[in-house]
Formats: C-alpha cells, structure tokens, sequence
C-alpha cells in the first residue's frame, strides 16, 4: 500500500513539473500592433505592455493581441496623409 502512494504522489509531481514547462515553453504570437503606425505601446518594468490604437484620432485601448487588423499601415511606409495646409507648392516664376 505505501508504495500504490508514493507512485501516486511521483505521478502528481512529474505532472505538474510537465505543465509548469508547457505553460513556459507555449509560443506567444506578437501582436500585429507592434508594427502598425497608428499603435500607441507602452512597456511596463514587470514585462507587461499596455496597447492603444490611435486611427483616425481617438485612441482606444486594445485589450487583446490583434492579428488581423483592417486599418493596419506598417511604421516603415510613409506618413497615410500630408501634413500641412498646402497641399501643392506653387512654382517660382
């Protein structure tokens, strides 16, 4: 009987070491936001990062990593708009 309770309780432990390195070994996708020019991130000391999506002026929180976003325009492009009031500079004559 001592030794049906010992296998039980080495079962339970060799269960639980293999779920801790599951649960540590679990790919994290990154989110598509951290490349996207309308993000605001901000990085925590503790490692975690608080997201806000600024399109089209209002900035609202995302609470989830995005993997697909329909306004979605890569940081290396060049600005979406203009910035300024002229649009055209007119030729020196």
């Amino acid at each position: 009987m001592p030794t049906f309770v010992f296998a039980l309780l080495f079962n339970f432990v060799i269960r639980a070491i293999r779920a801790v390195r599951q649960k540590k070994n679990k790919a994290v996708s990154e989110s598509l936001c951290a490349a996207c020019f309308h993000a605001h991130m901000q990085y925590g000391a503790n490692a975690r990062r608080a997201i806000s999506c600024a399109y089209r002026g209002a900035v609202n929180p995302v609470k989830l990593d995005v993997l697909y976003c329909t306004n979605y325009q890569a940081r290396s492009q060049p600005a979406p708009r203009p910035i300024g009031f002229v649009r055209q500079i007119a030729p020196a004559e």
